[in-house]
């Protein structure tokens, strides 16, 4: 028997069980009832980046609270289907958290359940058993419970991204704007960075895309800046250069997770060495193949389906 693989990365944050309404044609309004086209029940938060960078040939603990309820079980069951490790998953709480998602071609809409945290998991003691090198930030909920996270990883030699989610007022919290500061690759999508320029004193309306790359990444001199902004694409920048990239063109069904599908891309990318636009481009790539189906994971693509595009690219090799 072969050993198992060195853990590549924790990915840390509250993973979900999904609820997914597809096919809407329109949100509802207030008092209005609207009827689904298709229902599914998938992994959530940060679940879905633990799965995409699998799919992608890396190994994967998720280091997480559950319940202890059948959702729990469900979500145990089906991360050990895609080979992600669980050993570092909590069941300290009653519930599981659990968001229903209502999505529309364009966009969604989340209503969650998450019961207040406990106690933060012992991060150092997690790194060392796993021997990741690398600690991925699902969410703010993690900041929030421990502002110091990137100086424990850095301690251990440990490299840290952050996508921080979406919540006016916790990326507004100074511990948030913290980690996202330290980290060493900081992937917000625009709505978000704009949040947390307007804590640093810099907001004033939302700015386009490009303009709060810049602002982010003039705070973040050195480290590696990421803005994502849906179907207009991406912009990133680094101590060497600003680039941005288009989304691809695909039929899109559902944008949940989206987001958190393009950061495995762009890490995956960024591990290997790539140059920041090949890193930006891989991540879009694997963000916009995931809006084709239901449910943040399920069209994550394989590493297998990024060989095969990469040899149908012009001059591509494998």
């Amino acid at each position: 028997m072969n050993p198992p693989a060195p853990v590549r990365a924790v990915v840390l944050g509250p993973t979900y069980c999904d609820l997914v309404f597809g096919g809407l044609e329109r949100l509802p309004e207030l008092g209005e009832e609207r009827f689904a086209r298709s229902f599914l029940i998938a992994t959530g938060g940060s679940a879905i980046t633990a799965i995409a960078l699998h799919r992608l040939g890396h190994a994967v603990q998720l280091c997480a609270d559950v319940g202890r309820d059948a959702l729990a079980a469900w979500l145990r069951d089906a991360l050990t289907r895609e080979g992600v490790g669980i050993d570092a998953l909590r069941a300290d709480q009653e519930i599981t958290p659990v968001t229903a998602a209502l999505s529309t071609a364009a966009d969604r809409a989340f209503v969650t359940y998450l019961e207040p945290p406990g106690p933060p998991p012992d991060l150092e003691a997690v790194l060392r058993a796993t021997g990741a090198t690398h600690l991925h930030v699902a969410g703010f909920p993690a900041a929030l419970a421990d502002p110091g996270l990137v100086d424990t990883a850095h301690a251990l030699g440990v490299t840290v991204s952050f996508d921080p989610g979406w919540d006016g007022r916790a990326l507004a919290d100074p511990r948030v704007r913290g980690v996202a500061l330290a980290a060493d690759v900081l992937l917000p999508n625009r709505l978000e960075a704009d949040l947390l320029l307007a804590e640093a004193g810099d907001g004033g309306g939302p700015p386009s895309a490009e303009v709060a790359l810049a602002r982010l990444a003039a705070l973040r001199p050195g480290r590696v800046t990421v803005v994502k902004d849906g179907a207009a694409g991406a912009w990133g920048a680094d101590a060497r250069t600003s680039v941005h990239v288009a989304a691809p063109a695909v039929d899109a069904i559902d944008a949940t997770g989206a987001g958190d599908v393009f950061d495995a891309g762009f890490l995956d990318a960024w591990w290997a060495g790539e140059p920041l636009e090949g890193c930006l481009r891989r991540g879009a790539w694997c963000g916009a193949r995931a809006t084709t189906a239901h449910g943040g994971a399920t069209a994550a693509p394989t590493r297998a389906q990024l060989d095969a595009l990469r040899r149908d690219e012009p001059g591509g090799t494998t």
